[in-house]
């Protein structure tokens, strides 16, 4: 989309939602973070709605067009720099702002950050009243330089939020636990770390699901889902804590967290071919996310296969977080394979460097052809973790070679509409 055009865009749909947020009022509440933002969105949405009507954003809906579609139910034309497809959608989004009848009480967004002021938009246009703040990583360091940057633009949200507001901060990452400073709101820290107010504890994860307790000064709740790696218990566990401080029943919020399952292309155990088991970690990447992803893959058993792409975005830390990410797979993987020039330049001289034998090595240019060899390598029993950015690796690509019902492709992997079809 052409910059003027989509700066058109992006102008009509803010004076729209505007005026739906002055007549319906919903309660605003906002996620954001490296890692993590949709999952949590996805779990908060679940657990709200056994007690509220709950509007929450789409999959990768987290940009200054993309947030302001949530509002009113209606997604990114298919041919997105098509004329005539916006002005119908911005039709109907001003009819919508006009002559809403029943809307929504709670309204779940998610706030994306590719570009210092994304945020601080975001937030001046919605003026959430809850916010949640997951992670800061060295994720799109091109426009961001560095991981600082990165913590300010994440932090506006905490100094958005108005007094008597709640923030959710995540303890266990310095750079999040520093933002309570930030805030008029009311903070609660969760984390495994002493000092948060809901403490996770004897925290379990294998290929059965996930464990923990939360411990809030004394009182501890069980908790159990089919979700995988340790990496994925904080997404869960401020959604639970979220859903408790709405006074939600508690008993409700358990029944409803065993229920809950992975979502496509993070962290979702899928059958593969000849008895395999994937995990499909597919939907973008960054090195702190890959390390705890070949964290999970280390704990099991069987042969265990890494299929790893490039990392997009890292700017001057592309070569060290990728050989970070190689050394971590030396010592995890009995196998690895790349997809991309950056994890063939880099990520696999560090793990050939850690001593990881180059008979076990392979690298491909494409998803697709990754997908090939790995459709003659595998095994029965083979445990294979996909993980890869998005934009010109597209791992979900491979993942497809080798499920065990690659016909239910649609329904389990990321990016399979028409539009992302035509992508690279």
């Amino acid at each position: 989309m052409k910059k003027f055009f989509k700066k058109i865009i992006a102008f009509k749909l803010r004076i729209a939602a505007k005026i739906l947020l002055w007549r319906k009022k919903p309660e605003i509440i906002a996620i954001t973070g490296s890692a993590g933002k949709t999952t949590a969105k996805s779990f908060l949405a679940e657990l709200l709605s056994i007690d509220f009507d709950v509007l929450s954003s789409s999959e990768g809906y987290n940009t200054d067009i993309g947030v302001p579609l949530v509002l009113f139910s209606e997604k990114i034309p298919e041919k997105i720099t098509s004329i005539w497809s916006w002005i119908k959608i911005t039709f109907r989004v001003f009819w919508k702002a006009l002559f809403a009848g029943e809307y929504p009480e709670k309204v779940i967004i998610e706030m994306g950050a590719d570009a210092p002021g994304d945020i601080e938009y975001l937030c001046r246009l919605f003026k959430p009243q809850k916010g949640i703040i997951l992670s800061v990583l060295p994720t799109h360091l091109l426009e961001f330089k560095n991981v600082d940057a990165v913590a300010k633009e994440k932090a506006i949200l905490a100094r958005s939020l108005p007094e008597g507001g709640r923030l959710y901060l995540n303890y266990d990452d310095p750079l999040v636990r520093e933002m309570s400073k930030k805030t008029r709101a009311d903070v609660v820290f969760f984390g495994q770390e002493n000092g948060s107010n809901y403490k996770i504890e004897n925290l379990k994860s294998d290929i059965d699901g996930t464990a923990f307790t939360l411990n809030y000064f004394g009182e501890k709740k069980e908790y159990s889902a089919r979700i995988y790696g340790k990496q994925m218990v904080y997404p869960l566990a401020v959604s639970i804590i979220a859903a408790l401080d709405e006074n939600i029943n508690e008993a409700k919020i358990k029944e409803t967290v065993s229920k809950i399952k992975s979502f496509k292309g993070r962290m979702n155990v899928i059958p593969g071919i000849k008895e395999s088991t994937i995990i499909d970690d597919s939907y973008n990447s960054s090195p702190e996310a890959a390390k705890a992803a070949l964290e999970f893959l280390s704990e099991q058993k069987e042969r265990r296969i890494a299929v790893l792409g490039n990392m997009n975005e890292l700017g001057d830390y592309e070569k060290e977080g990728h050989e970070k990410v190689g050394e971590k797979a030396a010592g995890t993987a009995d196998i690895i394979i790349t997809v991309g020039d950056a994890a063939e330049k880099y990520l696999l001289a560090a793990a050939k460097k850690a001593g990881f034998g180059e008979d076990n090595i392979k690298s491909f240019p494409n998803s697709k052809k990754a997908g090939e060899y790995l459709k003659k390598i595998v095994k029965k029993g083979d445990m294979i973790l996909v993980k890869g950015s998005q934009n010109k690796v597209r791992l979900e690509k491979a993942v497809e070679k080798i499920m065990a019902e690659p016909k239910k492709a649609e329904d389990v992997l990321v990016r399979q509409g028409g539009s992302w079809q035509n992508q690279n």
